[in-house]
């Protein structure tokens, strides 16, 4: 919708939120002067669904389903935030091999969520073929979850002490042949989107995020490291078993789209090597810890281990650094309070700072290449 044109010959314009490169639930409220953005305010709130106020009348283990939705692309990682804050609570240890598994799994995770920004980046500027050729390799991703979990998309997989199912040698091999066949998936991305002209044209020099900006706006991951920063909670805050793997900082300097894209393309070969160095490191135990179960139980039952208590957890999560903020009270079975950092908002706000100077044909890369998601912003 376009509104009537301001005397000194502005316009406002709705992009969104019925855009499919708004997801269907963000509105930018946009001042033109010709093709060239002046002005952008997002409108956020279309997709709220009350999930921080709604668990706080749940039970620990009944959250998780709830943690699963918010990142609906990157479920596992937020899961595992969570029950590392139990783990916490509970005073509890995760075997190692659970704890490997968990990285294989957030690993694919990653790999399959960046597929999808890929993809989605692609086929916003007219790239349909890759489209499909990402969607088609996440597919994979999605039947292994589903093999091991049960669940694709929402397996509430992660416990406190563990995780619900050991990785068999069938699922191992499996995992181990899907790694081994990305070579044409990488040709076709860097074919398709990274050597190719127009593609080029489209993001490089676009919605660039310089490192002072990237630092003061607060966000993370790899919108963060694609302008220059290397701050990766992986290697920086050092949970679960990467200290034990050869990981590393990968940051670009430039802070356009393409660096944004670019930058997932990176991550998804790194996530492959962290894989097949956990594959290889793996060895046979215990993916549960027995005692975790009279810890749950003493919750459930309202045990005062502690009455007030304040917990702070965090992951790396594909799109940044997701955040846990728990508080206890008297009653111990469920939460008083329980907060998430989301990184998707942090992406969305900056939007008023980067749109800005740059035209109207612009905003598809720009929101493309944050790779936001509205279910984490509207929590």
């Amino acid at each position: 919708m376009i509104l009537e044109p301001r005397q000194d010959g502005r316009y406002e314009l709705n992009y969104g939120p019925h855009h499919p490169s708004t997801h269907g639930v963000l509105r930018l409220l946009l001042t033109l002067r010709g093709e060239a953005v002046t002005n952008c305010e997002p409108v956020i709130g279309y997709l709220h669904r009350s999930v921080e106020k709604l668990i706080q009348d749940k039970p620990y283990l009944s959250i998780l389903p709830y943690v699963d939705r918010l990142d609906y692309i990157s479920s596992l990682i937020y899961e595992h935030a969570y029950v590392i804050a139990i783990e916490k609570l509970l005073k509890i240890d995760a075997p190692l091999r659970s704890k490997y598994i968990r990285v294989i799994m957030d690993e694919l995770t990653r790999i399959s969520s960046h597929l999808m920004m890929i993809g989605t980046m692609s086929f916003d500027l007219g790239c349909l073929s890759l489209f499909l050729y990402c969607l088609e390799e996440r597919e994979k991703i999605l039947q292994i979850f589903e093999e091991v979990t049960g669940a694709r998309m929402h397996p509430a997989y992660y416990i406190p002490g563990g995780v619900k199912g050991d990785l068999t040698p069938e699922h191992i091999n499996k995992i181990t042949k899907y790694l081994t066949q990305l070579q044409f998936l990488y040709d076709a991305i860097d074919k398709l989107v990274l050597n190719n002209r127009i593609f080029k044209e489209r993001t490089k020099g676009i919605g660039i995020i310089s490192s002072e900006l990237a630092i003061y706006s607060g966000i993370t991951g790899p919108n963060l490291r694609a302008s220059g920063i290397k701050y990766d909670t992986r290697i920086d805050s050092q949970y679960g078993i990467y200290h034990l793997l050869e990981l590393y900082h990968i940051t670009l300097q430039e802070g356009d789209c393409y660096s944004r894209l670019h930058m997932r393309f990176l991550e998804i070969k790194q996530s492959v090597e962290l894989i097949k160095q956990c594959i290889t490191q793996i060895e046979p135990g215990e993916f549960y810890e027995n005692s975790a179960e009279n810890s749950m139980s003493s919750l459930r039952g309202g045990a005062q281990t502690n009455p007030q208590m304040q917990i702070c957890t965090s992951c790396e999560s594909t799109r940044g650094e997701v955040g846990i903020h728990l508080f206890t009270r008297n009653d111990n079975s469920r939460p008083y309070r329980l907060h998430f950092k989301s990184q998707s908002l942090l992406h969305i706000q900056i939007l008023k700072k980067i749109i800005p100077g740059n035209k109207l044909a612009d905003c598809p890369a720009i929101l493309g290449s944050l790779d936001f998601l509205m279910g984490d912003c509207d929590r």
